[in-house]
């Protein structure tokens, strides 16, 4: 099955995938998943803080939060792909685009920025539910790409743990449902 992630990006320049099986309905990891918040997540406070206190270091200040992520494809049960736009590599100087739609997502091709997707796909398997998350990133230029790239190498272990604590918290908030 091809996600709406890799439609959007078909090509990404960097990419992540985690996945667990949980022992529920569908109805319930949906319900799950899009009823969590940052609470249930507490360990990835420390992740965010040690993001700011880098960027205090390097540029004398703390990230501004952007515009965040948008949803640009929703289809309840199955799949959600949140998108944003932005140089997140910058820390406190990055200068993040507003997605505000899917097409203004799909057609923003300005160099110097990277793209990202966001997603997670719920499939049934053996009587369970796997769910996924995808994290897929394409740069809008070669420079942006020599930018990202090293970001993308520190902050990978910590982004593909948020991943996964977030996966473990929709499961135990489905099996507790």
């Amino acid at each position: 099955m091809v996600t709406s992630a890799a439609r959007l990006i078909p090509r990404p320049d960097m990419s992540e995938r985690h996945a667990i099986l949980i022992d529920a309905s569908r109805e319930r990891v949906w319900e799950a998943l899009t009823g969590m918040s940052a609470d249930d997540v507490p360990l990835a406070k420390p992740l965010f803080a040690a993001r700011s206190l880098v960027s205090r270091l390097v540029h004398g200040r703390t990230p501004q939060p952007g515009p965040g992520f948008t949803p640009l494809v929703v289809d309840p049960g199955r799949e959600v792909v949140l998108g944003l736009i932005g140089q997140w590599w910058r820390l406190g100087r990055s200068e993040d685009v507003p997605v505000g739609s899917l097409e203004t997502f799909e057609a923003f091709d300005r160099p110097g920025f990277a793209k990202g997707t966001f997603a997670f796909s719920l499939a049934e398997e053996g009587g369970r539910v796997r769910l996924t998350t995808e994290t897929r990133v394409v740069a809008t230029s070669p420079d942006a790409l020599r930018a990202f790239r090293p970001y993308w190498i520190v902050i990978r272990p910590g982004s593909g743990l948020i991943r996964r604590l977030i996966l473990s918290a929709v499961r135990s908030r489905a099996l507790r449902s």
